[in-house]
């Protein structure tokens, strides 16, 4: 009988030491869900954190595409999962900003920083890569002519003031009314942050419609057609997909006589406007991979809202009132008494251009960095 009971007793023993084992088993289990829960938490947190300051680098880049003159903080914006950022945009150039964007979820803190170019394609009336020559008694409004190259210029006396914008080094050769020409240095323009993209490209060619999208052998990009307009009316044109009025050719366009109506010609090649040619008024985009050459009626005085893009030559002869933006990779040459005034409303070109909006939009993110802290 002692024998059995000192048996029950080893036995109670070893259910305790077992119920033991489990009890901290599961302790340990319940430690281990904890740390993962905590883990989990923590990456959740962070992740929230980095998205909210990620959404406050965008809000920034919006900012500076519809004001590149910004600086300083934006409001601190809360987001739906309870997360918020802080956006600071400081000044490290003309056309370089520096944007600190911190993103908050709890404790959790995650802070990026980009260096951004805010170069603009619209600045002035006049904006070109290369070269300068201008003759006659040119009117160009206050905005003035940016260029990269140097100015060659020939000025008919009574030349109103003009505002020429060259990097430092560039030369500026005035005959004629120097008196007129005012000279500031101004950071070459970025050609790189501004020129478009070939998927750009094919998206604003898309904008006009099958029966006004012109390729005789339908491989995008080989500029093997040649088209020739007289009389061009806009109005003959349906709306495309945008709700605009566009042609697109793969190769050189030659616009003859009158242009009318409101509507882009976009070209992979040359834009050619000659044979009499006379704008009374309409609204026009010229969008080219090559040169764009306007040889206004010398007879006719002509007017015309008009927004050029161009990798190439930008030349205009004759006399016209010009309401718009040029801007031009290469040279630019403005003869006969011509008028610029500079309209870079973004409001009314991105009613009539189907282009404006990927054109003009060349805020781009240069380097981009996590801050760690």
């Amino acid at each position: 009988m002692k024998i059995k009971n000192r048996e029950q007793g080893m036995i109670m023993v070893i259910v305790l030491m077992i119920l033991m084992g489990v009890s901290l088993l599961g302790l340990a289990s319940l430690l281990v869900v904890g740390t993962d829960l905590r883990i989990t938490g923590h990456y959740k947190a962070s992740a929230q954190a980095f998205w909210a300051a990620e959404s406050g680098l965008q809000e920034a880049i919006g900012t500076l595409r519809t004001n590149r003159s910004f600086s300083g903080d934006l409001n601190t914006q809360s987001l739906n999962n309870g997360s918020n950022y802080s956006v600071t945009v400081d000044v490290m150039s003309d056309t370089l900003k520096r944007v600190v964007a911190t993103g908050r979820q709890g404790g959790t803190v995650r802070t990026i920083e980009a260096i951004v170019t805010s170069d603009t394609a619209f600045g002035a009336v006049i904006n070109l890569g290369g070269d300068l020559r201008l003759e006659g008694k040119p009117r160009v409004s206050s905005e003035g002519i940016r260029l990269n190259g140097n100015a060659y210029l020939n000025l008919d006396s009574g030349t109103p003031d003009l505002n020429i914008y060259l990097p430092t080094g560039s030369q500026l050769n005035v005959d004629g009314d120097t008196g007129a020409v005012h000279r500031s240095d101004k950071p070459a323009m970025d050609l790189g942050a501004i020129k478009l993209s070939d998927t750009s490209w094919r998206q604003i060619a898309s904008s006009a419609t099958t029966a006004w999208s012109f390729d005789t052998d339908k491989v995008y990009g080989d500029r093997d057609t040649n088209m020739t307009f007289n009389n061009l009316n806009f109005d003959d044109i349906p709306v495309g997909p945008d709700g605009n009025r566009a042609i697109f050719v793969d190769g050189d366009v030659t616009i003859n006589g009158e242009i009318s109506g409101i509507g882009t010609v976009i070209a992979t090649g040359k834009v050619i406007c000659t044979g009499g040619f006379v704008a009374k008024g309409p609204t026009v985009t010229f969008i080219a991979k090559d040169d764009v050459l306007i040889n206004f009626d010398t007879n006719a005085q002509s007017t015309i809202n008009g927004l050029v893009y161009t990798e190439g030559d930008y030349e205009l002869h004759g006399k016209v009132k010009f309401f718009g933006v040029v801007t031009a990779f290469g040279s630019v040459t403005v003869q006969n008494p011509s008028q610029f005034t500079n309209n870079s409303d973004p409001n009314f070109w991105y009613t009539y251009s189907p282009a404006y909006s990927i054109i003009a939009d060349s805020v781009n993110v240069l380097s981009w960095s996590e801050v760690t802290r």
